[in-house]
């Protein structure tokens, strides 16, 4: 009878689309999020309302389907649910503290490890985990594995089995929106986490704010963000008093594919170290933060360049020294590789999962690399290419 039930539920949830917004905002006294734009906190009595909206966005690419929206109620354990009417109706409904969680994305992973509760992790996309203890307890079947929410949904008979209070959800595809409402009919809420279309990478910070709110850890969040923001502001300072000094950041994509760093947060970084990105365009939300080009055309915009970030954990390797040569950056040794912090035995990479959420870590990496003067620490995530051809 209980399988017949679920089967049904699931039927049933089928049939339901993923929400779409833009919805009209609820009433309320605003949490202050200084950052965020892909979700809003307001504060009621006794509870909390968070409506997240933003695109899906295809890989190197533009929007796909409509702009998605959820509008979750975060309520104590010990309070009184309000009822789901009204401008509730249609919310998803989440006690807090949350204690079993699971979560499809590696980046999820740091902002439970840094609010301290990866304990209460029982289901994560897989073995790819920076942090060694939860990679054991994933190993050891302790912890489910749902699968990464890279190019597919969760797993529902592992996500079912882990039991969790909450799924934390990025979305890469339409499929992933799809599966949304089929995840909620088995009785598992879910958080869509859309800190990808945060057009400021300070934005990205703001969801460990969100998440300490579903865990009850809000103090450590804001000392965790507010920490970060005070770093930030040093290296951008210290950034601003030095020449400024042109960059590209393209990595080969095979054939004669390139993919420069054109917008968005990952622009805003580049920007910030006081650099000009020799491919910067205007903002958009709704396209992805690179785009595909010719080598005609890397050559004709990005040759002048003083500092190159050729590779990350995507590049092909390319080897054509003719054509490395028309670049400045290269005769001049100012060639990076965006690969730090690897573990290759785990295949593990903290630049998907620490940096995310520590942009001063990347900021500072790209600072130094601009500006010699300035390179008092050691590199982390971005430092010199010792696997650029000569």
């Amino acid at each position: 009878m209980r399988v017949l039930l679920l089967l049904l539920a699931l039927l049933a949830g089928c049939d339901r689309p993923a929400a779409t917004g833009p919805r009209r905002p609820v009433a309320g006294r605003d949490v202050v999020m200084p950052f965020a734009k892909t979700f809003r906190v307001v504060e009621r009595d006794g509870y909390r309302v968070v409506d997240l909206t933003a695109s899906v966005v295809g890989w190197g690419g533009d929007a796909v389907g409509e702009e998605q929206f959820q509008r979750i109620v975060l309520v104590p354990r010990t309070g009184t649910a309000p009822p789901l009417t009204g401008d509730l109706a249609g919310a998803t409904l989440i006690r807090t503290p949350v204690m079993r969680i699971a979560s499809n994305t590696a980046f999820h992973e740091a902002i439970t490890r840094v609010l301290g509760v990866n304990d209460r992790l029982v289901a994560v996309g897989g073995v790819k985990s920076w942090d060694d203890a939860l990679r054991a307890r994933v190993r050891s079947g302790a912890v489910r594995q749902i699968g990464y929410g890279w190019h597919s949904p969760p797993d529902l008979d592992a996500l079912i089995a882990a039991k969790p209070d909450v799924l934390l959800m990025s979305m890469e595809d339409m499929k992933s929106v799809a599966a949304m409402p089929r995840i909620a009919a088995l009785g598992v809420p879910v958080v869509p986490i859309f800190l990808d279309n945060e057009p400021d990478y300070m934005g990205r910070v703001d969801y460990v704010r969100l998440v300490g709110m579903l865990v009850a850890r809000e103090r450590e969040a804001n000392a965790f963000a507010d920490m970060v923001a005070r770093k930030v502001a040093v290296l951008k300072a210290a950034a601003a008093a030095q020449p400024t000094r042109s960059v590209i950041a393209a990595w080969f994509g095979g054939g004669d594919q390139w993919n420069p760093t054109i917008r968005n947060a990952d622009a805003k970084l580049l920007r910030d170290a006081n650099g000009r990105n020799l491919f910067e365009g205007p903002d958009d939300p709704r396209k992805d933060s690179f785009s595909r080009i010719s080598t005609e055309q890397l050559i004709a915009q990005g040759a002048d360049a003083d500092c190159w970030i050729l590779r990350d954990t995507h590049s092909i390797p390319y080897r054509d020294i003719a054509t490395l040569r028309r670049f400045r950056a290269y005769r001049e040794g100012c060639v990076f590789a965006g690969d730090g912090m690897h573990k290759p035995a785990a295949d593990a990479f903290d630049y998907y999962e620490t940096a995310v959420i520590r942009p001063d870590l990347v900021l500072g990496d790209l600072v130094r690399m601009l500006h010699p003067a300035l390179r008092t620490e050691p590199f982390r995530y971005i430092r010199p290419d010792t696997k650029v051809p000569r």
